[in-house]
């Protein structure tokens, strides 16, 4: 079904003057249906806030606190003051009350989603010969830690103090960041090989006290000078080591196109971390640091944001990127108010992502454009999140493109639909209209063709709502059966296998078989298939 709609699509297209780009869903194939839509935008970075802190938006607010444990400094000068392992003059001690008020104070606004274990408190480059470089860097204590096992005592003694402070079952909640942006000197001083040993000791140093939380790292993206993401992954897997997830920094200029066309930054970028044969298929790949931004400093611990329409539309952009990708969480600076493609995101958390096709070009010149898809399953309700962006700051095409959908509603169904765009700061909406879908050929499911006209730097989001409706069966791949003993055979789609019964489609209507009526070649592929989902 899915070649003959991509057939009369390419027909529609030749014909219509307007729309030079069509993107199509089939809403009915299990082939297309993908993973619940999670918000990707409400962990929020804060720099060890001991007193006060700026207050993200979200209700339930969720924060990564950078620099917790010390090996902090002012004006380049050592803050001591804040570390939590010291010299005292004699020997080294414990200071568990610098970090216990950063924890207050976020346990008192939020939720800690993730505590990073980057910089090493001062006390820990006692006696270690730079050989004459600097002892402070950008952020601090750069350097590794002068004695690996004191490092490791000091981590669980840390984590023990957590757990009696606020109890095991608060801190099994978070996750463990070692490190911070490594690849850069501002963040770590050592070689690659002396970062990978670092973590290994540091991990098996959390799982002695923690054995089940999650444990990661964080690097810069894959095509930077410094990137160590690739080599980090494969050490792991060659070393058995474990990661949980890996983050990375994204801080794109939003006029340059090898940063902002995100298919290229995706192969370039990420691919060459988490696309690799090493690995861990159980780990996520997600965004630590992330800003559109038109300017930064010489140092690289400061920007200018780009201007608000382009990061509403490349916010668009970024997040079919990455629930494509199966990539997950920005972690955001600032407090994201009057983020308004964030709010619409979040709108859709739960919906079912759906993957799409795309045909045609840009009438504009530089025009990225393109659309999710995904399905409120509880509502019956279809949305649709269209953009536009350009790495040309000026560019002010505006482009004309046809959604072609495939909706799990019979032939003539009335369906309501409405949208939503971005109008200067604020969301404006349209009141709800009706349209009918069409019969497909040979098929009970039906069709629904919008046409709507996009700015350069603009979203628009498509509401298609099927009110009181039940969804039909999704279409699943499809197989001929044959019935045991009696050779009858049927052509049917299947949907899943479950306590020994198949459950399947035929002509739109959903069938549950015993397996044990089929076949044993029948039964042999349905083990397979299952195995392969």
């Amino acid at each position: 079904m899915k070649q003959l709609l991509l057939l009369l699509i390419t027909f529609l297209w030749a014909f219509q003057g307007s729309a030079q780009i069509t993107l199509e869903c089939d809403f009915t194939s299990a082939m297309d249906r993908r993973e619940p839509m999670t918000d990707h935008w409400d962990i929020s970075n804060r720099i060890s806030p001991i007193r006060g802190m700026s207050m993200p938006v979200s209700d339930e607010p969720a924060f990564c606190i950078v620099r917790p444990l010390g090996g902090k400094s002012k004006d380049g000068e050592k803050l001591i003051v804040e570390d939590t392992y010291k010299w005292d003059g004699r020997k080294y001690v414990y200071d568990w009350e610098p970090l216990k008020k950063i924890v207050n104070n976020v346990l008192s606004r939020g939720r800690m989603h993730q505590l990073l274990i980057d910089n090493p408190p001062w006390a820990f480059q006692r006696g270690i010969d730079l050989k004459g470089q600097p002892e402070v860097e950008t952020y601090g204590n750069a350097w590794p830690p002068n004695d690996p096992n004191a490092w490791s005592e000091y981590i669980q003694a840390m984590l023990k103090e957590l757990i009696k402070t606020y109890g095991k079952d608060e801190i099994e909640q978070w996750r463990f960041c070692i490190g911070r942006e490594i690849g850069t000197k501002g963040h770590w001083r050592g070689t690659p090989l002396e970062f990978f040993e670092h973590y290994k000791n540091t991990e098996n140093a959390i799982r002695a006290v923690l054995p089940d939380v999650e444990v990661g790292t964080h690097f810069l993206w894959a095509s930077s000078k410094h990137s160590l993401g690739p080599e980090f992954v494969k050490w792991a897997k060659q070393n058995r080591v474990d990661y949980d997830f890996i983050g990375v920094s994204f801080y794109p200029f939003y006029n340059r196109m090898n940063r902002v066309d995100l298919e290229h930054v995706y192969n370039v970028d990420f691919a060459p971390i988490k696309d690799i044969p090493e690995w861990n298929p159980d780990a996520t790949l997600e965004i630590h640091e992330f800003a559109l931004i038109s300017s930064m400093s010489k140092k690289g611990n400061s920007f200018d944001n780009a201007p608000k329409a382009h990061q509403e539309s490349f916010t668009t952009m970024l997040g079919k990127m990455m629930y494509e990708h199966d990539m997950v969480d920005v972690f955001r600076w600032g407090t994201g108010e009057n983020k308004l493609a964030e709010q619409v995101f979040r709108s859709m958390e739960g919906n079912i992502y759906y993957t799409s096709s795309k045909i045609g070009e840009a009438t504009g010149k530089g025009n990225m454009v393109d659309a999710v898809f995904a399905l409120d399953e509880a509502k019956h309700q279809y949305n649709i999140l269209a953009y536009n962006y350009n790495a040309k700051p000026k560019a002010d095409d505006t482009e004309s493109l046809t959604i072609f959908t495939t909706l799990l509603v019979p032939p003539g169904t009335l369906i309501k639909y409405r949208d939503v765009a971005l109008d200067n700061d604020n969301l404006r909406w349209s009141n709800w209209k009706t349209l009918r879908t069409e019969a497909v050929s040979g098929s009970s499911y039906s069709s629904l063709s919008l046409t709507i006209r996009l700015a350069a730097f603009s979203f628009q989001k498509i509401e298609l709502l099927a009110e009181g409706l039940e969804l039909l069966p999704t279409a699943g791949i499809k197989r001929v059966f044959t019935k045991r003993g009696t050779n009858q055979k049927a052509e049917l789609e299947l949907i899943d296998v479950r306590n020994g019964h198949l459950i399947c489609s035929s002509n739109g209507r959903r069938f549950t078989i015993p397996i044990s009526e089929l076949s044993d070649e029948d039964v042999e592929f349905l083990k397979q298939w299952k195995l392969g989902e």
